[in-house]
């Protein structure tokens, strides 16, 4: 093979882009992840005391355990594609083509 229709290696797009989507979730779990925090400190702390109080420090708490769950699941799924995928490919992948294949956005 010469020219262009000769396969070579290539670094996975595919690796990459998951990796760049787990990077950009991060930092948004971990902003809701804080801001809760800091109501719960501020509801242990006693800024608000009513029964009322006390149902919304229940499901704030609840929240916390399903935003922790959610997000160590999420970055799970992001672990386990990037870890089955290879850091390199042949350039006639279809981890090289694989925004066309699930059509333009």
């Amino acid at each position: 093979m010469a020219g262009d229709d000769e396969v070579t290696m290539v670094p996975n797009p595919y690796r990459s882009a998951l990796e760049e989507a787990r990077s950009r979730s991060v930092d948004p779990a971990g902003d809701i992840e804080e801001a809760l925090a800091q109501v719960d400190r501020a509801m242990s702390a006693g800024c608000w005391v009513s029964t009322t109080a006390d149902d919304f420090g229940a499901a704030l708490a609840e929240h916390q355990r399903t935003l922790g769950r959610v997000r160590d699941d999420v970055i799970q799924e992001f672990d386990d594609a990037i870890s089955g995928q290879p850091e390199r490919v042949e350039s006639t992948a279809w981890q090289t083509r694989w925004q066309r294949l699930a059509g333009t956005r």
